[in-house]
């Protein structure tokens, strides 16, 4: 995964890096050739951003199955702490945690980012709850562990369990 998170800041980098000569290059070539298209200007920066954002769906499903089978998976011995204290919810939040899904995108945001740690025999799951700007009871999940995946959701929960927050 680390070397898909550098593909993707390299693949995004390139496309950013190649915008301005894609416009520079698009004018010059329209008056020119006004009946042709510059595919290689178009091919330098639609294609890395092609990449990048391939390689980060992917990372985003795979992440969000990594820590949907790690929560699914956990046995009656494990410890649930909210940003680096120890909870007495430890039931409800893994159960509200199963139900990390893709949700439709609204006009929305994340705020204030709850940290979860989830320590069992199996290991350790740290992910970070952001709360929804417009509906206080749904969580933006993100999963810190790649770049990628700390700045992009892996998917959302609603809940309660988070209200006293």
């Amino acid at each position: 995964m680390d070397t898909l998170n550098i593909i993707v800041y390299f693949a995004a980098a390139t496309s950013i890096i190649a915008l301005p000569f894609l416009v520079i290059n698009w004018a010059k070539f329209m008056r020119v050739y006004p009946n042709g298209f510059p595919i290689k200007s178009v091919g330098l920066f639609v294609i890395p951003a092609i990449i990048a954002g391939l390689i980060t769906s992917f990372m985003t499903t795979s992440t969000r199955d990594e820590a949907l089978n790690f929560i699914q998976g956990l046995s009656g011995n494990y410890t649930v702490y909210v940003n680096q204290q120890p909870t007495r919810n430890a039931e409800k939040i893994i159960s509200a945690l199963k139900g990390i899904a893709p949700y439709s995108a609204h006009h929305s945001y994340p705020t204030k980012r709850i940290r979860v740690d989830v320590h069992s025999d199996r290991g350790k799951l740290t992910l970070e709850l952001g709360r929804d700007s417009a509906n206080r009871q749904e969580y933006w999940v993100f999963y810190p562990e790649h770049g990628v995946t700390s700045d992009n959701e892996i998917g959302r929960i609603t809940t309660s369990v988070f209200d006293e927050l």
